[in-house]
């Protein structure tokens, strides 16, 4: 802060608008206790979600085709590790030729070519491995999660991974005949195809919630302990390596979770419709009392919200009373009142006219309202301006202009203790400022341009080119008659007679 400072005034919405304008219509709705729910968006929101659901279980079955894809790929290269560390008889050279190629090919993007393209590399590396039978005993040693495991399990495990795709592309078809084995791993794989994709929409939900809306720390507590790592459980499930009484244990675990989801779904649902109902007239509300705005998250339900706006009823209250006083005096009158108001209570004191015009050698013109003098001064055509007591030593000057600005400097009458007094001034204009906003609703964005320790005499002031007063009686002494002059100036024989 310092002992000169000028600030920029907003005046909230709430003062200088009608409060239909200023709040909104869903204010007065509120308030009137009516639902803001939208139940055409609730609808939009439960369609959306269908399609979310249906692009997720194409996901699913993607990530199922590529984990068989890598599966194989991973035996490939086992099989060609040990094929390099063979003889190079022409029977490995052709064997090692065609794997190099089998793992040089792109995968297809589409899961239902990529499942074909697996189904055929397997049956191309089957007959690789029945031309040499050692190969079913390697052991692959540098392929990640299938390190330590045999060939020949994990070509098992991969025959019947592709034999449920094979069920599940002819779905709708007889195949009763298939393995038994095989028909359970299509049928599990649907369900973990249906949940996993009920799974991420359930987590973009959450997401959603957690970013725009808020949790609360039980909600938070219970979909962290739900939802942490399910990515990962459904990658493991998505694997051929799983087996059948694996995948069954690990989707009935995810449906046991998404039962609970779905038990608990309804009421965060309406709690979400009625916060995003809420917020937009919160927002306004806030925006017309010169409230600051905090985000949707802020609020980790709808009852905290309530509660905001519940105390924006009673600032809207207050909003009244200042918007009437508005309306009565018009923008630059109102600023002088609340300015006045508050130096006032915080225990400045008002100079007299006649103090003022021994300080500025100038006896200012009240300034006037539909014909009534008000407690300010003309400063220029425009500008109005009050001056105060801070301390004995010290003055001040409050000029406010026609487009709302201020401009505050210190006066001081001596050196003596006018830093201290200066600085202690300064240190009130945050809570001054503060007070505006609570008691006026008027928020001041303001510039240091001189600080404490400068000091400005009452001659200095008097003589500053800024001082319009000073301007207008030179112009004054100017153009007054000589005789005028005479006329005011006393003799010292009358002050002689005065005094006695």
């Amino acid at each position: 802060m310092s002992s000169e400072l000028e600030g920029v005034a907003l005046l909230a919405g709430a003062v200088v608008l009608p409060a239909a304008v200023a709040f909104g219509a869903g204010w007065l709705a509120w308030q009137a206790g009516k639902s803001l729910l939208d139940l055409n968006a609730s609808v939009d929101r439960a369609n959306a979600e269908k399609l979310r659901q249906l692009r997720e279980a194409q996901k699913q079955r993607e990530r199922v085709a590529q984990a068989g894809y890598e599966q194989l790929m991973a035996m490939c290269k086992g099989v060609l590790s040990e094929l390099a560390q063979a003889e190079d008889s022409v029977e490995n050279v052709t064997l090692r030729t065609e794997l190099q190629q089998l793992c040089k090919q792109s995968p297809p993007a589409d899961p239902a070519r990529l499942e074909r393209v697996t189904a055929a590399g397997l049956a191309q590396l089957e007959r690789i491995v029945q031309r040499k039978s050692k190969l079913q005993e390697v052991q692959l040693f540098e392929s990640g999660a299938y390190r330590g495991l045999s060939l020949a399990d994990l070509m098992d495990d991969l025959r019947l991974a592709v034999a449920a795709a094979e069920i599940a592309e002819k779905s709708g078809t007889d195949v009763r005949a298939a393995d038994p084995a095989a028909l359970e791993r299509a049928e599990w794989n649907e369900r973990l195809s249906n949940v996993a994709a009920r799974v991420m929409t359930a987590l973009e939900f959450v997401v959603d919630l957690s970013q725009n809306y808020g949790l609360s720390q039980a909600n938070n507590a219970w979909f962290r302990s739900c939802f942490n790592g399910v990515d990962e459980r459904i990658g493991v499930l998505c694997a051929p390596t799983t087996s059948n009484a694996e995948l069954k244990k690990g989707v009935r675990s995810l449906e046991e979770v998404m039962e609970q989801y779905d038990m608990l779904r309804p009421g965060l649902e309406r709690e979400v419709q009625e916060l995003a109902a809420l917020y937009p007239v919160y927002v306004q509300a806030a925006q017309a009392l010169g409230e600051p705005v905090h985000a949707q998250r802020h609020f980790k339900s709808v009852e905290a919200l309530e509660a905001e706006l519940r105390r924006f009823e009673s600032r809207a209250q207050r909003a009244e009373v200042c918007a009437e006083i508005y309306q009565k005096l018009g923008p630059a009158a109102y600023l002088c009142y609340a300015w006045d108001e508050e130096l006032r209570a915080m225990g400045y004191a008002v100079h007299t006219r006649k103090k003022i015009a021994e300080m500025a050698d100038y006896r200012p013109e009240r300034a006037k309202l539909d014909g009534a003098e008000m407690p300010f001064y003309q400063w220029d055509e425009q500008a109005l301006t009050q001056l105060y007591r801070i301390a004995p030593q010290c003055d001040l000057q409050l000029i406010v202009h026609p487009d709302g600005s201020i401009t505050m400097q210190t006066i001081a009458g001596t050196q003596d203790g006018t830093e201290a007094v200066q600085k202690s001034h300064c240190d009130k204009m945050k809570t001054l400022r503060q007070r505006l906003r609570d008691n006026w609703f008027i928020a001041y964005d303001a510039e240091e341009t001189a600080g404490a320790e400068i000091i400005r005499g009452l001659e200095a002031w008097r003589s500053s080119e800024e001082n319009v007063w000073a301007r207008q009686a030179a112009e004054q002494a100017r153009t007054v008659p000589a005789a005028g002059v005479r006329e005011n100036t006393r003799t010292e024989s009358q002050k002689t007679m005065r005094k006695e």
